[in-house]
């Protein structure tokens, strides 16, 4: 939809676009098609606020079967009335809410979103669930920022508990990075696209898989302490010295300083 028909639709309805809904509607035409590019050509696809529709009109005539959620029930109407086609399954949820092996086209091998960024992070966690372990690529629109620490795993001030609790089943690539002009109405952040692409392999078995995730999130909780004291309060002294001799990992180092392999060793080395 170009800018000039989205503003059409707006006056003639009065719908404003919700700020508290982080909806930012994305207008170029390029990007989107950028987007849907990525997108294979077969099996079932989730779009997660697809808003307007801009990355829906695109997606319909690439997939067997399109299941949009959307969270406002007057966009959900409007998708409806623009969209008349079979193949489309308009929701209106909260994704976070909601159980995606309940809607149609489950299991879904692919997902591509426009997120609102205000809750971008929980709604990538939710690509690491268990329920979501189907898809195998995801194809999502960040705040940049965001997209900059889900993708830093060489250290720094970027890299911590995001790109770690991926790391062992996605891969991440930057696809593109989009200006604020490029949606309406314009927001206040910049924007990348990032394609998440499951491993063939988990870098990490699902058993250890827990214990990983407990030990960077516990490791990275006060990032200007040691590692040694961010893991004190749940192991001990002699626990985490114990744990970080067997890991081979230095005890005055920060948690950023450390390669993500030491982590899965910590995870192993755990009683």
């Amino acid at each position: 939809m170009l800018i000039t028909d989205l503003r059409k639709y707006l006056n003639r309805t009065g719908l404003d676009p919700n700020r508290k809904l982080g909806q930012s509607f994305l207008i170029n035409s390029a990007i989107a098609a950028k987007i849907v590019a990525e997108i294979p050509g077969q099996g079932s696809v989730l779009e997660i606020g697809p808003g307007f529709g801009s990355l829906t009109e695109k997606l319909l005539p690439r997939t067997e079967s399109l299941s949009v959620v959307e969270i406002s029930d007057r966009m959900a109407s409007f998708l409806r009335q623009r969209f008349r086609d079979e193949r489309l399954s308009v929701i209106q949820a909260d994704f976070l809410n909601i159980d995606p092996s309940e809607l149609p086209g489950y299991p879904f091998k692919t997902v591509v979103g426009n997120l609102p960024y205000y809750i971008s992070s929980p709604i990538l966690f939710r690509m690491i669930e268990h329920c979501f372990r189907h898809v195998q690529k995801a194809v999502l629109m960040l705040q940049r920022e965001v997209a900059v620490r889900l993708a830093t795993l060489d250290g720094g001030k970027d890299y911590g508990k995001l790109s770690l609790q991926f790391w062992p089943i996605f891969t991440v690539e930057n696809l593109i990075d989009v200006s604020a002009e490029d949606f309406y109405p314009v927001p206040r952040v910049l924007s990348r696209v990032v394609v998440l692409n499951r491993r063939s392999k988990p870098l990490i078995t699902g058993e250890l898989y827990g214990r990983f995730r407990r030990i960077v999130k516990v490791s990275f909780s006060m990032r200007r302490k040691t590692i040694f004291n961010n893991l004190k309060p749940l192991l001990g002294e002699g626990g985490a010295l114990k744990l970080l001799e067997l890991s081979d990992v230095d005890p005055g180092l920060r948690a950023e300083q450390i390669l993500p392999e030491r982590f899965i060793k910590m995870a192993e080395a755990m009683d």
